[in-house]
């Protein structure tokens, strides 16, 4: 067993396409999947609360480890929360922050909902 991380990457795996271990292991292709992923998953989240996951999901798979697959996930849930705060036309962020029981669900869903679906770097 090799003490290199990248070692057990370069190893076939009938589970892991092979695009994820070259995407992985390649910066310039980490990043430019990495916003692609985020564009694509924003977009799906725009249409439907599920799509959090999903956004999650798309960059935890291109993700390096699962700790920065989740760190990943947790950007993209404040980068919802952020894009949906800024695009109301009628709410500012104060207005927003003072709907507190709502408030509290859409941040800890905002958050949670990213992360829980980039976990899934842990699997593939």
């Amino acid at each position: 067993m090799s003490d290199d991380p990248t070692a057990e990457e370069t190893r076939a795996d009938p589970v892991r396409p092979a695009f994820l271990t070259t995407v992985r292991t390649e910066p310039r292709k980490r990043y430019a999947a990495l916003a692609v992923a985020l564009v694509v998953g924003l977009a799906v989240a725009w249409v439907h609360w599920l799509g959090l996951v999903v956004a999650g999901a798309l960059v935890g798979l291109v993700s390096r480890t699962v700790p920065r697959a989740a760190a990943a996930g947790l950007g993209v849930g404040v980068a919802a929360l952020a894009l949906t705060v800024l695009a109301s036309p009628t709410m500012g962020p104060g207005e927003f922050l003072a709907l507190t029981p709502p408030t509290y669900v859409a941040i800890g869903g905002g958050l949670v909902a990213p992360a829980l679906g980039a976990l899934i770097r842990g699997v593939i």
